[in-house]
């Protein structure tokens, strides 16, 4: 597929880690900062040719702009990387049951379901970069990743020594008019002056002046570790596979390609955000809470996730059915007939979690769903067995961790009349999928 620079809706959606224990506060919709002029360049200060390159350093063909120098020490990073040693000679993709994955030596690195063909792009930008290490922020679920070769950032669109024994089949750069990450089917350049976190509708967002980059939810420390990331090696490129609004793996590399003016100013940025596929849950007269995830059921599929059955849409799983995959099926089914367009987490001790359609309350309960009716009006926070629960006159119907994290539970159920809960269940007493009706 013909490589393309991604404008709009480059919001990347890969989950963050959704490990918020408690309850997140409502972010304020941050100002949008008017364009600032086109810079000449995107490359940072600290890019240089080296004068005597070490041995195996990467040294550019002729037309190609400079090559960062090593990355230096003086930035350091929020958090210690996690680094996985790897070969691009050890990645291989695999048919397994449940879908296709992606290997380095004897550990999997991804699973994509049905899509063999992700699964190979995958493949290929391990093998076109080359890193001898492959860090991922985001928890279980990345946002984002990249890989290092020697500590040294990994670039595309340059031709490898081929006595080098980590190259496996790589992208050749033939002159300056070679595409960047060859493996990628959508690029976004990354303007690396002006790189920083802000909180935009409730989720936290790495962007520039020009664009948003990454979207990290609710996760402000993977958002500050990828803004860091981004300024100590110098990377200049976000990479997607699959699809910007659908991404299977989106990673950080140099490219020695160079930048394009953005255009667009404002109303592009303007409509960035309004294409933003994971944001805050809007709640009116208070804000954004939570995490709400914009899904097509069309493509909400179930596979094999390790040893249990999980349905998911992307890289976002919305329920887990362990080994019964029956009930996984049945599961997706409903949401697929539902035709349910957002998954919403409220996180917490209460881990609630609830769907709607076009942004309103589903209004019927599926058939093959289990649940309970409740009266909103009579909701209240209070301690039972000094635990604290939302309760339904005076029964409980929610366990939380907090009287702040009952309170915006409330806020939530009475925003969208909330009246019902439903249960997809996984066959057993653990798993499946709760969300929430306005039955009345």
């Amino acid at each position: 597929m013909r490589k393309r620079i991604v404008a709009v809706g480059l919001g990347v959606i890969l989950a963050a880690n959704g490990a918020s224990a408690q309850p997140q506060p409502a972010f304020p919709m941050s100002p949008v900062r008017p364009n600032s002029p086109a810079p000449p360049g995107l490359l940072p200060p600290n890019f240089q040719i080296p004068n005597t390159p070490a041995p195996g350093a990467l040294t550019p063909p002729p037309g190609f702009p400079a090559v960062p120098k090593q990355p230096g020490s003086e930035i350091p990073l929020p958090h210690a990387e996690q680094k996985l040693a790897l070969s691009a000679m050890d990645v291989s993709v695999k048919r397994v049951v449940g879908g296709w994955e992606v290997w380095a030596g004897q550990k999997v690195l991804r699973n994509t379901g049905d899509n063999e063909g992700i699964a190979r792009d995958v493949a290929r930008v391990l093998r076109e970069l080359r890193p001898t290490e492959w860090v991922a922020i985001g928890g279980t679920k990345p946002v984002i990743e990249y890989g290092l070769t020697n500590g040294r950032p990994a670039i595309a669109g340059v031709q490898h020594d081929p006595k080098d024994n980590n190259a496996g089949t790589v992208a050749q750069a033939g002159g300056p008019g070679a595409a960047a990450g060859a493996a990628a089917k959508f690029v976004q350049q990354i303007d690396i002056r002006t790189t920083r976190v802000e909180a935009i509708r409730g989720v936290w967002c790495v962007r520039d002046d020009s664009n948003i980059l990454l979207n990290f939810g609710t996760d402000r420390a993977g958002a500050d570790q990828a803004s860091a990331v981004i300024q100590k090696y110098g990377f200049n490129r976000v990479g997607v596979v699959g699809t910007p609004t659908q991404p299977a793996m989106s990673y950080l590399f140099v490219s020695l390609d160079q930048p394009k003016a953005n255009a667009g100013g404002a109303m592009l940025l303007n409509s960035q955000i309004d294409s933003l596929a994971r944001t805050g849950i809007p709640i009116p007269g208070v804000g954004f809470t939570g995490e709400m995830v914009k899904i097509d059921p069309r493509k909400v599929e179930v596979r094999k996730d390790g040893p249990e059955w999980v349905v998911a849409f992307g890289p976002e799983v919305l329920g887990r059915f362990g080994p019964t995959e029956w009930a996984a099926r049945e599961a997706a089914r409903t949401v697929q007939d539902s035709k349910f367009t957002e998954f919403c987490k409220l996180g917490g001790a209460s881990n609630l979690t609830f769907f709607l359609a076009n942004g309103k309350a589903p209004t019927r309960a599926p058939y093959n769903t289990q649940g309970r009716n409740f009266d909103n009006t009579a909701l209240k926070v209070q301690q039972i067995n000094q635990k604290w629960a939302v309760t339904d006159a005076g029964k409980q119907l929610f366990e939380v961790g907090s009287e702040r994290e009952g309170e915006t539970i409330v806020r939530v159920l009475k925003a969208y009349g909330f009246d019902q809960t439903a249960h997809m269940t996984a066959g057993g007493a653990k798993g499946g999928i709760t969300f929430l009706v306005k039955n009345r």
